[in-house]
């Protein structure tokens, strides 16, 4: 057996350059280590907080709100692609761009064609898959498209079932702008109410529910995922589209979607929209009601604390997973957000609050995102109430408290007011304040309360937050950092008091002297508000004085789904 010999000056030399490889070797992986460790922790929210400074930790949470909210709409949009490609036992994702009928900006005939067939109400309307661009689309990568599908068979109404559906793209803006036009020519009977949230979408499910289970002529819409990925669009514009624009876009598209729904609409001839989720309200509802300022609009919202409450069971349920399956394979529920998405992650954040980010920074992550989407949702009410001489933004401002049936409510002895509360939202939302509704309705109706109610309060029942407890008062914190919202059992301007005399309009206290003409101080601020230009700071309301029913704008030509007549009286003579 040969052996090698070295002297030892070549050991010694080799035994150095093995020690220092090995050196290295580990401290570069001792490096890549704690690279990929410090990565691993400032991931974790809770050692964030104690390393970041307020400022970065919001920024960092708010990236992560933004993926979420972002894989939420492509999830959402691919669910809509396998309903309408024949289901998951049909569906494939490889060929599905082939499938799709492809109309360009140039293309009138086939544009003309289209609305023509969508207008023609012996047909069924097409669904609304998806808002997005096209990657594969050569002549214009960053243009988006409205994907249509017109469903198979005959008869007017969306099959439940997935099938093979008729496939069209088409360009968003010029479609928008098409169908517009068309639907302002055409005559329509049907009013539109709109639910914007802000109860972690608590308020929204339980009036939609209320409203299917009584069936008395509302057909509804909850949460579509097309309004969703309109107002991640919004909130990006990253491709110009004009306010107008987007407003046309709005108007086109909530029309169509309520003409497709058309056979269910019965006596009341009204389609109820449910916003998706507290989060897209600061982007949706100014858009919303500057389109459908004569429509029906309803402002629900409940307390923060229980809405954290209620958004951290969805969150425990669901994680923060984009990838919630329907229950069943229905258009319905397929093309419903998902609220744990919608209602827990903020789109459109608060961003001139300066001492917001200290404040949250006290808070866990699951907590803060859903105190900053409530009190955005919060803000965009209470900016559009300030302006309601100019936007005539005169909701019914609906207040779970009341419908929850909680302690503390009505006239201070606990009596029980959510039937009266119930009454008078349903009676707002089907247009019917002039006229009893009918028995059944109502005794279908507290059914579906009482059921609901019971669901949420065992839903939440191991997240309530006690008065004065110490998340409690972080939450709030929060809330005053915003100086304008009102916490704990306050309600918020102009909210709906119980009674057979309900009105729109909290009555506000006379500020003239007995010596005066009644109101006479009222009207002369109100001159001098118009002529600043503006509104001054609301005065304190009295919450137990009667209001007058009051329709917010001035009388139009068009019905007002607020008013008591269909029609103004004033305009025949």
């Amino acid at each position: 057996m040969s052996s090698t010999s070295c002297s030892a000056s070549d050991f010694c030399t080799a035994d150095t350059e093995s020690t220092s490889i090995s050196t290295l070797e580990q401290l570069a992986l001792a490096l890549g280590i704690a690279g990929l460790s410090t990565i691993l922790i400032l991931q974790m929210d809770q050692i964030s907080r104690r390393i970041l400074p307020p400022d970065r930790l919001l920024a960092k949470r708010r990236q992560e709100y933004a993926y979420a909210v972002e894989q939420c709409v492509e999830y959402s949009a691919l669910m809509n692609r396998q309903h309408v490609g024949g289901g998951k036992s049909l569906y494939s994702p490889k060929s599905d761009s082939m499938a799709w009928e492809k109309i360009a900006k140039s293309d009138d005939a086939e544009m003309k064609a289209l609305f023509q067939e969508i207008l023609d109400a012996t047909k069924a309307a097409p669904v609304i898959v998806a808002i997005e661009q096209d990657t594969e689309d050569a002549a214009d990568s960053n243009e988006y498209y409205l994907f249509l599908a017109f469903p198979p068979g005959k008869g007017v109404s969306t099959p439940e079932a997935p099938g093979l559906y008729r496939k069209v793209r088409i360009p968003l803006v010029a479609f928008c702008e098409g169908m517009a036009k068309g639907f302002e020519g055409q005559m329509t009977s049907t009013a539109l109410c709109f639910v914007a949230d802000a109860s972690s979408g608590l308020g929204s499910e339980m009036l939609t529910s209320i409203v299917e289970a009584c069936d008395n002529g509302v057909a509804t819409i909850s949460n579509p995922s097309w309004m969703f990925s309109l107002a991640l669009l919004n909130s990006k514009n990253t491709h110009n589209i004009s306010k107008d624009q987007f407003e046309r876009i709005i108007f086109a598209l909530c029309r169509l979607d309520a003409w497709r729904v058309r056979e269910s609409v019965g006596a009341n001839r009204t389609v109820l929209f449910t916003l998706p989720g507290q989060a897209s309200v600061p982007l949706l509802l100014p858009l919303i009601q500057k389109v459908f300022v004569h429509e029906r609009h309803v402002f629900v919202y409940d307390g923060c604390c229980h809405s954290v409450a209620m958004g951290t069971a969805l969150r425990q349920e669901y994680g923060s997973s984009y990838r919630q399956t329907a229950a069943r394979e229905e258009w319905k529920l397929v093309s419903a957000t998902p609220r744990v998405i919608s209602s827990t992650h903020p789109i459109a954040p608060l961003r001139h609050n300066r001492e917001l980010p200290d404040a949250l920074a006290k808070l866990n992550s699951v907590q803060a995102s859903i105190v900053e989407a409530w009190m955005a949702s919060v803000d965009t009410f209470l900016e559009m109430k300030a302006q309601e001489r100019k936007n005539f933004y005169t909701p019914f401002v609906c207040r779970m408290g009341f419908l929850m049936k909680r302690s503390g409510i009505g006239n201070g002895d606990g009596s029980d007011l959510s039937g009266l509360a119930l009454k008078n939202v349903l009676q707002y939302i089907t247009g019917s304040r002039s006229r009893a509704l009918p028995s059944e309705v109502m005794e279908k109706a507290v059914a579906c309360l009482s059921e609901c109610r019971a669901n949420a309060e065992a839903y939440v029942e191991k997240f309530k937050l006690a008065v004065n407890s110490p998340e409690s008062i972080l939450i709030e914190k929060c809330v005053f950092t915003h100086k304008s919202i009102l916490i704990g059992e306050k309600t918020l301007l102009d909210t709906v008091q119980p009674k057979d005399d309900w009105s729109l309009k909290a009555a506000r206290k006379l500020k003239s002297c007995m010596c005066c003409v009644p109101g006479e101080g009222d009207e002369e601020d109100e001159e001098e508000e118009d002529r600043e230009g503006g509104s001054k700071p609301k005065e304190k309301i009295d919450m137990s004085l009667p209001g007058a029913f009051a329709t917010g704008a001035g009388r139009s030509k068009y019905v007002d789904g607020k008013a008591g007549f269909a029609f103004d009286p004033t305009k025949f003579e």
